[in-house]
């Protein structure tokens, strides 16, 4: 049974947002279909659950501030035209998706996870520079994208260094990272991932720099806090 036949869908059945992921999925497993993918892009274990979701993750990443526009619309269509050479009637198995993932606003970790094991890490960062341009041709990128951006990539398992790799592609600013708060290298170690943070936040406390005056003590606090948010998220993602 396949991801969308079983957890995919399980909290979605009998609503007519996993009817009509349903019928998507159903249109996408479809031979003549199928051979199409593994020639166009090799390497995907599960082909309808790939399609599915990475529509839904596109329109859900594309309306975090407000309704798919018809150039983000057409950033998925070229998609599709242009690697699995795509007419108008497989149109006709997307364009309701897009239109019910506007209208229901489903939670998109589950389908990230989907996405993930359906190619099996072998189109991680495609996902994410299609994301990148959905949200660019709009101009869209706000705190509220970049956060729905860093969660993708979380969930996909890419590292700090792939997301900036992208982010830099299409010129955008890096990211600051937990590794560049704590001024050690991505490839760092646990121990001196540790040994990095004690030494900082013995530097940067607050009662250090209580000499200098109120201000001094509040930009203290303020970088105090950062490097322990920093060494908190390091904790969380590399199980130190």
């Amino acid at each position: 049974m396949s991801w969308w036949m079983g957890a995919g869908l399980g909290f979605l059945r009998g609503g007519p947002f996993g009817a009509v992921v349903g019928g998507a999925a159903e249109y996408f497993l479809g031979q003549k279909f199928q051979k199409k993918l593994q020639k166009c892009l090799p390497g995907i274990h599960n082909k309808a659950d790939f399609i599915t979701s990475l529509v839904i993750i596109l329109t859900r990443v594309g309306i975090v501030n407000g309704p798919l526009t018809q150039s983000q619309i057409k950033i998925i269509h070229k998609f599709f035209i242009k690697n699995l050479g795509f007419g108008v009637a497989d149109f006709k198995a997307i364009d309701p998706l897009i239109r019910e993932v506007q209208n229901k606003k489903p939670d998109i970790d589950p389908f990230i996870k989907g996405y993930k094991k359906s190619c099996q890490n072998n189109y991680n960062l495609l996902l994410v520079a299609l994301c990148y341009q959905i949200c660019l041709v709009e101009n869209s990128l706000g705190e509220g994208v970049e956060s729905l951006l860093k969660q993708v990539v979380l969930i996909l398992g890419l590292s700090y260094d792939q997301h900036n790799k992208i982010r830099v592609k299409y010129s955008l600013e890096i990211f600051k990272t937990p590794y560049h708060v704590l001024k050690i290298p991505s490839d760092a170690s646990n121990e001196e991932v540790k040994k990095a943070y004690r030494s900082l936040i013995s530097l940067c406390h607050p009662d250090r720099v209580a000499h200098e005056g109120e201000k001094a003590v509040e930009e203290a606090h303020l970088k105090f806090l950062e490097i322990q948010a920093a060494y908190q998220e390091l904790e969380n993602t590399r199980g130190i």
